[in-house]
């Protein structure tokens, strides 16, 4: 019954370090069109605009914009991101 717990908890604390960097996801996929700072660029601002709202886009016009499509732990990481810059 131990082995299992533990071989749970190992789990468990490996996870947080399996989260996307939504920053570095940005950086790389979309601060060239919407800015460093999200205020636009060639692409419009999205800085500040909610989370669910920028995934949904990310996730449903990315063949549209240049980028490779997002996973959608990326687009949500990118969302949750772009949410709080201001």
């Amino acid at each position: 019954m131990v082995r299992p717990l533990v071989a749970l908890l190992a789990l468990a604390a490996a996870l947080p370090g399996l989260a996307v960097d939504g920053a570095a996801v940005y950086s790389k996929a979309c601060a060239s069109c919407h800015g460093g700072d999200g205020k636009g660029n060639t692409g419009p601002a999205i800085a500040g605009k909610p989370a669910a709202f920028v995934a949904e886009v990310v996730d449903m016009h990315a063949p549209t914009m240049k980028v490779p499509k997002l996973s959608a732990a990326e687009a949500s990481a990118v969302g949750k991101y772009v949410a709080n810059l201001k």
